[in-house]
């Protein structure tokens, strides 16, 4: 396909062709209201924050690796931190989604996130050029209990799921998440972890299957 025919979506779309991420943190159990309303943030918008984002962690990675090649998916990143800020509240969301590079002056919380579900739902369309599926998962102690709205908010919003989790036994955690990594990623992720902490509370992870012509 010729670049100048590729669609501003799309060009943002092959953004996440990087590599698998994972975040590990505990969210409040906190939603914002009445998210399932159609997206107010037009697709501009939400490609520029994101581009700022990209350069700005860029930027901080490349300082922090000089002489060394930097490879990251900065839109799996922001997907993942929008997915985490469902659950978040006060100054940690208003840290992440400024993080983000989002003006919450300009645009509103709930409106974040229908921009996210509807960038979800148009890179996950189905297409005779290319296979691209993004997606988050959070996996949870089984002992810490999410809120029915988080879990719905999360698959809605951002094609997500929340697993409770036994990470006391970390042979059966990690065959669990690396089982859901391998089988959204068409099997060419097989194990994303080697090892897991008995003490882990809370995994988030990105994934990214993409092939094309």
């Amino acid at each position: 396909m010729r670049a100048e025919r590729m669609s501003p979506l799309l060009a943002l779309g092959l953004l996440v062709a990087g590599l698998c991420s994972s975040v590990h943190c505990l969210p409040e159990n906190v939603t914002p209201e009445e998210p399932h309303k159609g997206a107010s943030v037009d697709d501009h918008s939400l490609a520029s924050s994101n581009t700022d984002f990209a350069f700005s962690l860029y930027k901080q990675l490349a300082l922090e690796n000089p002489n060394k090649n930097v490879i990251f998916s900065p839109l799996s990143i922001s997907i993942a931190l929008g997915f985490l800020s469902l659950g978040a509240r006060g100054s940690t969301l208003t840290e992440i989604l400024e993080g983000l590079k989002f003006n919450l002056t300009e645009t509103p919380e709930t409106e974040i996130h229908q921009g996210f579900q509807h960038l979800l739902q148009t890179l996950n369309q189905p297409s005779n050029q290319l296979q691209l599926s993004v997606g988050n998962a959070m996996f949870v102690q089984e002992e810490l209990k999410l809120l029915d709205k988080f879990i719905e908010d999360a698959q809605v919003l951002y094609a997500s799921g929340a697993f409770s989790t036994n990470f006391k036994d970390p042979k059966v955690a990690k065959r669990l998440i690396n089982d859901y990594v391998k089988n959204k990623t068409q099997g060419k992720i097989e194990d994303l972890f080697k090892d897991l902490d008995p003490l882990t509370k809370v995994i988030l992870v990105n994934y990214i299957y993409f092939k094309g012509r």
